[in-house]
Parts: structure tokens; C-alpha cells; sequence
């Protein structure tokens, strides 16, 4: 039985450590760290821990010149995508800036036409918008509105959210002809590169000034390496077997799974509120009407 949903488990298994991705940014924002800093750390360590692990196990790594291009451009946006991210935890908190990351659903929904040329569904519009309308319920309380750091934070999620869609369907083409390790190798050389030249040529990233102390050693390396290399890999993975609109819609479930590891990591004693509930009951309502609506739909084609 377990068997039938095995990819499914993988999924959710993969989205709770991303989950916890959000908390060791806030951490690490905390500890005095830049977003770019954040950012520069996870690449490279995720980059030579997976390099290490590719070389050992003796996986070729080759590709083509054309594939290899496609790869370092959507490393790219991989890491402008984590810059904004972790920039609009730094100015607002971990729920707000996972809320509105949300919307990757719905930009989904109009990525994947682009892309891949799939017609577009009206229903997948739909559940989007459900989505954000349960998450949105969950962070009713937070009047984050009043408080004008959270509209750039706001915004830097939105546009998060835009390139994360676009970089999961790139990836859904890509690992049916790529390994996805070696998808994730490249990609992580190419948003290292890229995060590098960028804020070292401007100065915001000061090679001088990247020590980091113990704490952040620690927190980096888990981010980098089960946060990272291992995550992605199952990211990538399991979008052989499941569509990337399902693959991002379930990736809603995020900022559940992060705040009920934050309510453990950081023990706070405030009892939920019936707003998340009935957001979460939304979300959940929406990812199972996705897939009566996947039901009738051929199956994703498999990569071995």
C-alpha cells in the first residue's frame, strides 16, 4: 500500500526538511549574517559536499555544452531566488515570508505553459488560489502591513516565488534526459558563480570579512548539505514521477511544517489559533482537489 504512494512520502519527507530551511535562515539572520552571505555559504558547501559524494560513488558527471549552459542559467535563478528569499525572512519573519513563497502555485500554473508548451488547465488556477487563501488565513493576525519592511519583504517573496516556479519546470524538462544529482551539481556551480561575482564585484561580500564562528559553522553545514545537496536531489527526483505544478502545489505544506518546527525549535508556548486550522484544512482541501483533478491525466513520463 505504502508502495503505491512511495514517491508522495519522498515528497512531503523532502518539503519538511525544506521546511526547516526558512528556520536555520532566521538563525543565521540572527547571528548576523547577510542574506548574500547565507546564500554564498549554502552554494559552496552544498556544491563540494554533492561533488565529493558524485566523485565517490563514481557517477559521470559529463554533459553537453548545451545542456551544461542550461544547467549553470538555471543555477542562476536558483540562487537569485534563495537571495530573496532569505532577504524577506531578514525583513519580516519566517510565516510571512513563506506565505507569500506560496504563490509559487499559481506562477506554476503559468510557467509550465511557457516552458513546456502544456495547455493551460483553468482548475490548476484554481487550486492555486485556494492555496493562498488558506495560507493567507493562517497569518491573519500578523497585520503585516503596518510595519513598512514587510511590504519589501512582501515583494522580494513574491518575486522569490516567480523565479522558483520557473526554475522547478526548467528542472522537470531537464531531469528527464540529466541525472539529478548532476543537475544539482551544476546548478549549485552556476548560482555559486553567479551569487560570488555579483556581491564580491559590489562590495557587499567582502572576501576579507567571510569568517564565520562556530554557530554558523554548524548551522551552514546542515543547511548546505541535508538542506541543500540532499533536498534537491529528492526535489529534483521525485518530478520524474509526480508533475512540477503537484510537486509545488505540495510545497505549500512548507510553512506548516516550518511553523510547527519553529514552535518546537524556538519552544514557544502560544497556542495556535483557529485561523491556522481552518488554513491549514484549506491547503490540505486543495492539494487532494488537485489531484482528482491529475486523476484521469496521463501518467508523467518515467526516467530510470
Amino acid at each position: 500500500m505504502l508502495s503505491k504512494f512511495k514517491y508522495h512520502i519522498l515528497l512531503h519527507f523532502t518539503i519538511l526538511i525544506w521546511g526547516f530551511t526558512g528556520i536555520i535562515g532566521k538563525i543565521l539572520d540572527l547571528s548576523g549574517l547577510q542574506s548574500s552571505e547565507v546564500v554564498f555559504w549554502r552554494m559552496l558547501i552544498g556544491w563540494v559536499t554533492l561533488l565529493i559524494y558524485l566523485l565517490i560513488t563514481r557517477q559521470k558527471i559529463s554533459v553537453s555544452k548545451k545542456t551544461l549552459m542550461q544547467l549553470l542559467g538555471n543555477g542562476a535563478l536558483i540562487a537569485l531566488h534563495w537571495y530573496c528569499f532569505f532577504e524577506a525572512i531578514a525583513l519580516s519573519n519566517v510565516s510571512i515570508a513563506l506565505v507569500f513563497m506560496s504563490t509559487t502555485a499559481l506562477f506554476t500554473s503559468v510557467a509550465e505553459p511557457i516552458v513546456t508548451k502544456k495547455k493551460f488547465i483553468p482548475k490548476e488556477l484554481i487550486t492555486g488560489v485556494l492555496v493562498i487563501l488558506g495560507i493567507a488565513i493562517i497569518v491573519n493576525d500578523l497585520n503585516y502591513l503596518e510595519n513598512p519592511k514587510y511590504i519589501y519583504a512582501i515583494v522580494l517573496a513574491l518575486i522569490s516565488a516567480l523565479l522558483a516556479a520557473f526554475f522547478s519546470v526548467i528542472n522537470s524538462v531537464l531531469v528527464k534526459k540529466t541525472n539529478s544529482a548532476v543537475i544539482t551539481l551544476y546548478e549549485l556551480f552556476g548560482g555559486f558563480v553567479l551569487i560570488s561575482v555579483i556581491f564580491i564585484s559590489s562590495g557587499e561580500i567582502a572576501i576579507e570579512k567571510l569568517s564565520i564562528n562556530q554557530d554558523q559553522i554548524f548551522w551552514l553545514v546542515l543547511l548546505g548539505t541535508i538542506c541543500t545537496s540532499f533536498a534537491f536531489i529528492m526535489g529534483v527526483y521525485v518530478m520524474k514521477f509526480i508533475p512540477a505544478y503537484t510537486v509545488n502545489l505540495s510545497v505549500n505544506l512548507e510553512p506548516i511544517y516550518a511553523i510547527i518546527l519553529a514552535l518546537i525549535i524556538f519552544k514557544d508556548s502560544e497556542i495556535m489559533s483557529i485561523n491556522f486550522y481552518i488554513g491549514s484544512a484549506i491547503v490540505v482541501g486543495s492539494i487532494l482537489l488537485n489531484a482528482f483533478f491529475k486523476k484521469n491525466k496521463k501518467k508523467p513520463h518515467i526516467v530510470a
